[in-house]
């Protein structure tokens, strides 16, 4: 059979996450850890909304706080940040410019 990557499993409960895993689970740009949302829900009732569930880290509260957090985890060449933030330049989000060739060039980076 097939195994799935170990990026489908959430870092809280180790617990496969249901395809498709960005509708199924967040990721925090603090620690870059994905996380399903039974867990979200879980920490959710017991009061904790604003921590990441992984680091403990406050979340960010805008997303200039966000892309910085996420520029610190590629500088530290982090491949799920670096594709992160190059999502985010293919689509224009964070309050970026939509800049295709450099979401090519930060793909690039991450699959080395």
């Amino acid at each position: 059979g097939h195994d799935r990557p170990e990026g489908d499993r959430c870092t809280i409960c180790f617990l496969l996450i249901e395809f498709p895993t960005s509708k199924h689970s967040n990721i925090n740009s603090c620690c870059m850890k994905r996380v399903c949302r039974g867990c979200i829900l879980a920490i959710h009732r017991q009061g904790l909304l604003d921590r990441c569930l992984f680091c403990r880290t406050s979340l960010a509260t805008d997303d200039a706080s966000d892309l910085a957090r996420i520029q610190k985890r590629v500088n530290k060449k982090d491949a799920e940040a670096t594709n992160i933030l190059a999502d985010q330049y293919c689509h224009g989000d964070l309050r970026l410019t939509k800049d295709i060739p450099r979401a090519i060039e930060l793909w690039t980076e991450a699959a080395e």
